[in-house]
């Protein structure tokens, strides 16, 4: 399954993407569709969107962009929500729209989340960062995150909870220029 990718989205350069189509929200975002263009700060031009799959399912003639899809730059897209995403099976593409069920809620409720880090200064995801999640009741979490930017998955069975997610004591501006340069 591939998640489209909407407004607010981001790309393994560090771009983020501001344009989309309002006609057709996903999570109250507009999706992206294919030919509109985002600032890349790596390659520092303005690049296009290009749909790895065609004719699925078209928004006023174009084909919307799912999270692996490149833009004229080389970027690839990164999802921030798996709530729509578009599954091949047996040859046939599906829209699937991905939410926890109702039982989940009822029979206990089940808190889950995952996070992107990202510079906002450079807009850059942030991948192979370590990092520390102060939880409320105390405990302290180590990771590092993926290749898109995300935190491992933080889950409370009981209720939602506020949490600090802290990088301190890392250089960024060393890790920038050592991998991005």
């Amino acid at each position: 399954m591939q998640a489209f990718i909407t407004r607010g989205c981001f790309t393994d350069h560090g771009g983020k993407i501001l344009e989309g189509e309002e006609i057709w929200l996903v999570d109250g975002k507009a999706i992206h569709l294919e030919g509109m263009t985002h600032y890349c700060p790596r390659c520092k031009v303005l690049s296009k969107a290009i749909a790895t799959e065609r004719g699925f399912i078209q928004v006023n003639g174009r084909n919307p962009i799912v999270a692996g899809d490149v833009s004229t730059c080389g970027s690839r897209y990164i999802k921030i929500s798996d709530l729509a995403v578009r599954s091949s099976n047996s040859g046939k593409d599906t829209f699937v729209n991905v939410v926890p069920l109702l039982t989940d809620y009822v029979n206990g409720q089940f808190f889950s989340d995952q996070f992107m880090l990202v510079d906002q200064k450079t807009g850059n995801v942030l991948s192979g960062i370590p990092y520390l999640i102060h939880r409320e009741n105390g405990e302290i979490e180590e990771g590092v995150t993926d290749e898109n930017g995300y935190t491992k998955n933080i889950s409370n069975s009981e209720r939602a909870e506020n949490i600090t997610i802290e990088i301190n004591d890392f250089d960024l501006e060393r890790f920038f220029n050592e991998n991005f340069k």
